[in-house]
């Protein structure tokens, strides 16, 4: 089976449901399953429930807020984690967003540099090389990877990341990003190679095309209000969307069925698989399907849907 992985849903999921997403993602042969961090849910918390009930897959955070937590803190947890899987933790940072992080005081600062030293210090405590502290637990330091959706955080990627994790990305970006990724590996002196290319692609599989296309717009049009989706998306080369909506327009209204197929996979279940072939081929190694609700599923239907879709059953 060609890999590929998947996000839990963490909306309103209680802690029971989410058992059962890993499950079900883990029965139908997926790699990994990353859970977003959304408050009230911690993703680091969220991926320890996944190890608690799995042994196969790969769990981890898809993304973990580095200032809502110290690095020793995050170091600490990812390890716990790995000691229960048995080493299948992956540790997905990221900034979040300003509008996000305004609320709680937080000056994000420049977020590449803050990133760069995090990524170092995490390493350091997983490691054994902190000066601060040595945490001797005898175990394997979980691989890092970055969130990145612009040229800067794409480089930094390469430079001290396991892997990237992009998302709302046309195959074309997809390429680009690539590219800036092995920039930035050169750079450091590192082999490009080694460097996972993954990508968060939503789908809202449905046979009934106009539902899933309606669905996909609710659920992503909420992105587009963030400063650095809009920006990911004037990069997908959808310029006006966010012009408009910058204007003062809704985003679901002037969400466009054209913006939806070039960053989602929308529809009946072939033709989700193979819009999902495009990636691929575009150097997607991972592709990370982010489950939509056609209509009125709830959260463990849409897995089901999706691993009944993507996976190896």
């Amino acid at each position: 089976m060609p890999r590929i992985a998947t996000i839990s849903p963490v909306w309103g999921a209680s802690v029971a449901e989410l058992r059962d997403l890993a499950k079900i993602a883990e029965g139908a042969g997926f790699e990994a399953i990353f859970s977003p961090e959304v408050p009230p849910w911690n993703g680091l918390s969220n991926a320890q429930v996944f190890a608690e009930v799995t042994t196969r897959i790969k769990v981890g955070t898809w993304i973990a807020n580095i200032y809502m937590r110290r690095p020793a803190v995050a170091a600490a947890s990812a390890l716990t984690i790995q000691e229960i899987t048995g080493g299948r933790m992956v540790l997905g940072l990221g900034v979040s967003h300003k509008p996000v992080n305004d609320r709680f005081g937080i000056d994000m600062g420049d977020p590449i540099d803050k990133m760069r030293e995090y990524v170092k210090a995490v390493r350091s405590f997983m490691d054994g090389t902190a000066p601060q502290i040595t945490m001797k637990r005898g175990l394997p330091a979980a691989p890092v990877y970055i969130a990145g959706l612009t040229k800067g955080a794409a480089s930094l990627a390469g430079e001290v990341a396991d892997g990237i994790f992009p998302y709302l990305s046309t195959p074309e970006y997809l390429t680009r990003l690539k590219g800036y990724v092995t920039e930035g590996a050169l750079k450091a002196g590192r082999d490009p190679a080694e460097i996972d290319i993954t990508l968060g692609i939503p789908a809202v599989v449905s046979d009934d095309l106009e539902l899933a296309r309606s669905s996909g717009k609710k659920g992503l049009s909420n992105y587009l209000r963030l400063p650095f989706y809009q920006r990911m998306v004037r990069n997908n080369g959808f310029g006006d969307v966010v012009d408009a909506i910058q204007g003062g327009a809704n985003p679901v209204e002037v969400f466009s069925d054209e913006l939806l197929d070039a960053i989602a996979l929308v529809g009946p279940a072939d033709r989700c698989r193979a819009r999902l072939e495009d990636y691929r081929k575009a150097g997607v190694d991972l592709p990370i399907i982010i489950p939509g609700p056609a209509g009125k599923q709830g959260t463990v239907e849409t897995m089901e849907v999706i691993a009944k879709t993507f996976g190896a059953a």
